[in-house]
């Protein structure tokens, strides 16, 4: 028992062990190209050699500081108002280094460069940088006026300069070389700390926005005519509503949604005076009914008398005379005798029924 318990602790303490190690491991991991992930895919390995580099290095949500030297964007995801404020900087003297082939900020984009590319570049700016790991990457189809960089096989370049007003923009085709993976992969950290760090130099990491980010809300991103045409489509909705709520005038008559037949209303007039023990009224109420029907059927007008509608039914019918008479004339007294009538009439309506229309 002792030793089985002994167990039991040792088990308990190992899973507390490995939840601390795997717990600590996700929550330091975090967005591709975020700064402060320790994953490989993440760029934290990056701010921690600008920093001992002797850089200056801040990580931003928002538009780069006025005395900020270097911008660096791994990930476009600028919204229009933050992107013009850093094209302004650029101009301004400040030098971008963004590394999204998909950003406006780089050249026309070119086909796929991969691997390690070598050759060196003769940027002042690059010494002692002649191989870098750029792994999944793209050229640029640089313009004439641009200096380029690490040339590959079709002649694009891995990185391009370009003159923007009094600043710079360095473009890279893919962020790869700078992320935790490949860092230290042949000259990637040399061609980091030459872009990014150097003593009393402020380096800015603008942080990707990712979806569901920032402090504005849903109203907020709307612009103004997008706001306007759903003012209007407010006010039509309450204007619908106020008109189907009341309506004014005389009632209406509306239409029923399920016509009753004729002769299953009559009938349920008749069930409801036979519970309320008026056979003679509930007769009544058949008897007309019927009378309408078979003066239709025989060809009477609807004032014709009890005998001449009698005489007719004898002779178009199966029913003697004291029958007919009972089912369209007699005196009903009593819940037997109505329902007799009711089976009479019912009767004499199938037989003239099958008279007119024979089965063939």
């Amino acid at each position: 028992m002792k030793r089985r318990g002994y167990l039991w602790a040792l088990g308990i303490v190992a899973l507390v062990v490995a939840a601390a190690y795997f717990g600590s491991a996700r929550s330091n991991a975090g967005p591709p190209l975020d700064p402060e992930s320790t994953s490989p895919d993440g760029a934290k390995a990056l701010v921690e050699l600008v920093g001992r580099l002797g850089g200056d290095i801040d990580v931003v949500d928002g538009a780069p500081p006025a005395d900020a030297d270097v911008v660096l964007l791994l990930e476009d995801r600028l919204p229009n108002e933050q992107a013009d404020e850093v094209e302004a900087w650029v101009r301004r003297g400040g030098t971008l280094v963004v590394a999204d082939p998909t950003s406006l900020f780089t050249p026309r984009v070119g086909g796929g460069a991969a691997g390690v590319l070598d050759g060196g570049c003769d940027e002042p700016v690059l010494p002692d940088v002649e191989r870098i790991d750029v792994g999944d990457a793209l050229g640029y189809r640089a313009p004439a006026d641009a200096d380029t960089c690490f040339l590959t096989g079709i002649g694009e370049a891995f990185v391009t300069f370009q003159h923007t007003g009094d600043g710079t923009i360095v473009s890279l085709g893919g962020p790869d070389v700078f992320t935790n993976d490949l860092l230290d992969e042949v000259d990637n950290a040399v061609l980091a700390g030459h872009l990014l760090a150097g003593e009393g130099r402020r380096t800015v990491f603008l942080r990707p926005t990712l979806a569901g980010g920032g402090d504005d809300g849903l109203v907020d991103l709307v612009e103004t005519p997008a706001h306007a045409a759903l003012l209007q489509v407010l006010v039509v909705f309450l204007v619908v509503v106020a008109w189907r709520a009341r309506r004014l005038g005389d009632p209406v008559a509306e239409p029923q949604p399920v016509q009753i037949q004729g002769s299953e209303l009559t009938n349920a007039v008749g069930r409801l005076l036979q519970n309320n023990r008026r056979p003679d009224r509930a007769a009544a109420i058949l008897r007309d009914h019927a009378r309408r029907d078979l003066s239709s059927l025989l060809g009477l007008p609807l004032d014709a008398t009890s005998d001449v509608v009698v005489d007719t039914l004898v002779a178009r019918t199966t029913l003697d005379d004291a029958s007919v008479r009972r089912a369209v004339s007699d005196p009903v007294t009593s819940d037997d005798a109505l329902v007799e009538v009711a089976h009479l009439l019912s009767r004499i309506r199938e037989e003239l029924t099958h008279e007119r229309n024979p089965v063939r």
